[in-house]
């Protein structure tokens, strides 16, 4: 049986649309050069099914012809396993940073150190104690000591206040983030849905699926998630333990309770501060704050003030938030008991007063009420540094991680202007294929005639 006559057209044909279809391939890779998240494409081809010749010199079969090319699919490069890895570095970079924000927020609270810190105001309220004692009858010493304990009352309760939002700013932190978190879940949910329809008809939507990849990566910084990739490349995603994309299906909105194994991303971090660790810090300075207080008064009221009397409240309040100096003090400075025996000149409670800068204190742990005060901002100084160390690592760490992705996934403009002059030249030999054949074709009809006529 003899060959189609047409069979070249078609095989030059095919060559054409092949080249044509990797051609607008190499278009939109070059449109999204600087598209986040975009995954660069290739264009598979493959040979068509060979035409079998009839024969019988080569029973069963003379041999086969081949019948050109064709675009079997649209190949997305990606690399799972380094958007696993990229993806863990996420959480860690994502918790880490959500620390090292919150502490960064705290240290400018505290000011340390400073003029106008805790520790200096410690300082001037001891000082001005130990200037009474040099002249406890004098008024304006006195003065002055109300004066630096009032500033020192407020130095606690201001640190306190600053404490306090900066755990409310976390809170509305974290509430504000677990939207975040449910929002892309329904993104990522109607995304599926729409994957899930164009594969059933066996399409590749690639664009898609880098929609909903980058989605992934955002939610990673947010939580520890744990991704499954189904038929259909559907997905199942679950963040801290919370099941929050189920396929294409709709799924309620996740609540904090429902997050029971939270171990790293960002939400991770804020509840970290938000629970543990400016509790922590407020209960610490709470110690100094009550152990002054308490002290200071029981002082106070073994001594005697300026005319003789037992001495009164020094300081009102039990807390850092509440503590404050006896109005009665600030307005009448002879109240300040100095004296431990009542007579005129005496300055041993003073002293007692001032030597409290130097008592180890049992409700502190054995330390001091400055010594107690230095820890806690070395704590919070230790605090910073480890937290910013780590997201110092883990930033690197996802960097390097993701330059790996780009490698695999990004587009390289020399790469595909490479490939645009390949196709290119493949569109033009097969276009000059087809006119060969085109000429052959037009040579048999219209040129050959019939002899003897």
């Amino acid at each position: 049986m003899p060959l189609s006559t047409f069979l070249g057209l078609e095989t030059t044909l095919r060559g054409i649309l092949a080249q044509q279809l990797a051609l607008d391939v190499t278009g939109h890779n070059i449109a999204n050069a600087n598209t986040i998240g975009y995954s660069r494409q290739a264009a598979v081809m493959a040979p068509t099914d060979a035409y079998t010749v009839p024969g019988v010199t080569r029973p069963p079969q003379a041999g086969q012809l081949g019948t050109g090319v064709d675009v079997q699919s649209y190949q997305r490069m990606r690399d799972e396993f380094l958007d696993i890895q990229y993806r863990a570095q996420s959480m860690r970079q994502g918790a880490a940073q959500a620390t090292q924000d919150g502490l960064r927020q705290v240290e400018v609270a505290f000011n340390e150190p400073s003029d106008t810190g805790l520790n200096s105001l410690l300082q001037n309220y001891w000082a001005a104690w130990h200037d009474v004692s040099n002249a406890p009858e004098n008024l304006a010493t006195r003065q002055a000591l109300a004066q630096n304990a009032a500033s020192l009352a407020n130095g606690f309760q201001s640190l306190a206040t600053q404490l306090q939002t900066v755990q409310s700013q976390t809170a509305q932190n974290v509430t504000d983030t677990i939207s975040q978190v449910n929002a892309i879940g329904s993104q990522i949910t109607q995304l599926t849905a729409a994957i899930t329809a164009d594969e059933v008809t066996g399409d590749k939507p690639n664009d898609l699926l880098d929609q909903r990849d980058v989605l992934i990566d955002q939610l990673s910084k947010l939580g520890n998630i744990t991704v499954t990739v189904g038929a259909l490349d559907t997905v199942d995603i679950t963040i801290g333990g919370a099941t929050l994309v189920s396929g294409g299906t709709p799924q309620s909105a996740i609540a904090e309770s429902d997050m029971t194994s939270l171990t790293s991303g960002k939400l991770s971090g804020l509840i970290g501060l938000r629970d543990t660790t400016l509790p922590g810090y407020q209960a610490s300075l709470d110690s100094i704050a009550s152990t002054l207080i308490t002290q200071t008064n029981a002082i106070q009221a073994a001594g005697f003030d300026l005319a003789g009397n037992a001495g009164g409240v020094f300081f009102n309040g039990t807390d850092a938030a509440s503590i404050s100096v006896n109005p009665a003090v600030l307005t009448t400075p002879s109240l300040i008991a100095a004296s431990a025996n009542g007579q005129p000149g005496n300055a041993d409670n003073a002293l007692a007063m001032a030597d409290l800068q130097a008592a180890a204190q049992a409700g502190l742990g054995g330390a001091t009420i400055n010594t107690a005060y230095s820890q806690l901002v070395t704590q919070l100084g230790s605090d910073v540094r480890d937290a910013t160390q780590t997201t110092d690592n883990a930033t690197i760490l996802a960097g390097s991680l993701d330059d790996k992705r780009q490698s695999v996934s990004g587009v390289s403009l020399d790469e595909e202007m490479t490939n645009l002059v390949k196709f290119q030249r493949g569109y033009q030999a097969s276009s000059r294929a087809l006119s060969a054949m085109d000429e052959m074709i037009d040579q048999l009809i219209n040129r050959t005639g019939k002899v003897g006529l």
